[in-house]
């Protein structure tokens, strides 16, 4: 049996523990997006993935010295399927 396995990403600004499988995120147990990777670890295990040891992270090293303005007329923009764009 071969088994498939996925990185785990810490999603800086979300907040949370996503699962890529080559290159794509994962949805688990219906979400995508978890609170800690014991969670995301026990979910990709039932659906039959290894989780890699190694935890991607995607916070800026100089988070705290970088600003970013949004004004509100890119604040108001959907994608498809009506979800706000992230900032």
């Amino acid at each position: 049996m071969v088994s498939r396995m996925a990185r785990i990403v810490h999603m800086g600004k979300l907040g949370g523990y996503a699962a890529l499988l080559e290159g794509t995120l994962l949805e688990l147990d219906g979400r995508l997006l978890w609170p800690s990777t014991g969670a995301l670890s026990e979910a990709m295990r039932r659906a039959g993935i290894q989780p890699s040891d190694l935890i991607l992270d995607t916070r800026s090293p100089v988070g705290a010295m970088t600003s970013v303005t949004v004004n509100g007329s890119a604040a108001g923009l959907l994608r498809s399927g009506a979800l706000a764009m992230a900032a």
